[in-house]
């Protein structure tokens, strides 16, 4: 889908709810460049957008939601689903607030999680959560 009508699934009337959540100016900041940066690189794979109230904006695939940001008063929650087909190694170390992998998630034959939470609120955890959402598969078809 088109980025542009991808962006527009998001109601002007829900991003000044989801904004006025948030107490930090910077926090605001984070969520518009994480969702354009999901938007952008995620674009063949999202069929649809949808948001509840201003507490989440949710990115679907074939109907099933593979990723969602919850909006706090004080930071953003990053879940990133089994149906996001990602693989995260527990070695790795990603350089955001604080991060979780789902223990129900681990792949036996992989060694890998294949989902986790993260928090995130300021701009330097921008390219730790870039790097997290870099692991889903760009197409529908991986």
């Amino acid at each position: 889908m088109r980025r542009e009508a991808l962006k527009d699934m998001v109601s002007k009337e829900t991003w000044q709810r989801c904004l006025s959540r948030l107490k930090k100016q910077e926090t605001v900041e984070v969520l518009h460049k994480l969702f354009d940066y999901i938007v952008d690189i995620l674009a063949d794979r999202i069929s649809q957008i949808k948001t509840a109230d201003s507490r989440s904006i949710s990115f679907f695939s074939e109907g099933r939601e593979f990723l969602t940001i919850n909006v706090t008063r004080k930071d953003l929650r990053i879940y990133i689903h089994p149906k996001a087909k990602a693989f995260f190694d527990p070695k790795v170390k990603f350089d955001v607030e604080r991060f979780r992998f789902w223990d129900g998630s681990y792949h036996k034959a992989s060694g890998k999680y294949r989902a986790m939470s993260v928090w995130i609120s300021e701009k330097k955890d921008l390219p730790g959560v870039k790097k997290i959402i870099a692991c889903i598969p760009k197409t529908k078809e991986a």
